[in-house]
């Protein structure tokens, strides 16, 4: 949706931040029960390490114009 209309409302935007927020933290996770536990599931810990660079992108944008207050739009 957001890449038809270039611009997302707020509360999609801080709904999308978390998502990532959650595969950030599945992420570390991951790390923690391989330090700790000595347990390590390698599909688990790709599949983390993806979908947080994928957020990324959206990560530097959401810091650059939502947390500035202005409305999400996507670079031209």
């Amino acid at each position: 949706m957001i890449s038809k209309t270039g611009e997302a409302e707020t509360i999609t935007t801080h709904y999308l931040v978390f998502l990532g927020l959650y595969c950030t933290w599945c992420l570390v996770n991951w790390i923690w029960r391989f330090y700790f536990d000595g347990f390590f599931d390698l599909i688990a810990v790709m599949a983390s390490i993806v979908q947080t660079m994928l957020y990324c992108d959206f990560f530097c944008l959401y810091i650059t114009k939502v947390l500035k207050g202005k409305k999400l739009s996507l670079p031209t």
